[in-house]
């Protein structure tokens, strides 16, 4: 089975190990890749294919609704650790596959696969 090529799009450092011990440590069929911006996942994107996008809502640059637009069809899932009911609307009407909320024990992390 091909590995499930996957840009994860995280500002939080924290977030982003945790992610990659979620993966390495369940043996999820996963290459995924890492960036830290809007910036960065436009030129990851305008150069790489991917199976799935995972992106925190809030970045430093800009939001995941703005990640809609480069994704061009790929599934984009939308994570968040701070938000309103009226997030969650904007995620799929811009196009998000889907929308879960970070939590402190990040088990968050299971949902994905």
């Amino acid at each position: 089975m091909d590995a499930i090529r996957i840009l994860l799009i995280e500002d939080d450092i924290v977030d982003q190990m945790a992610f990659k011990r979620h993966v390495v440590g369940e043996k999820l069929p996963y290459h995924f890749e890492m960036v830290k911006s809007l910036a960065d996942a436009r030129a990851k994107l305008a150069t790489t294919k991917f199976d799935a996008i995972i992106s925190d809502f809030n970045l430093g640059d800009g939001t995941a609704l703005e990640v809609c637009e480069a994704a061009k069809g790929t599934p984009l899932v939308m994570i968040t650790g701070h938000g309103n009911e009226e997030i969650p609307v904007k995620a799929m009407k811009s196009g998000a596959f889907d929308y879960l909320i970070k939590d402190p024990e990040r088990k968050y992390l299971k949902v994905l696969p």
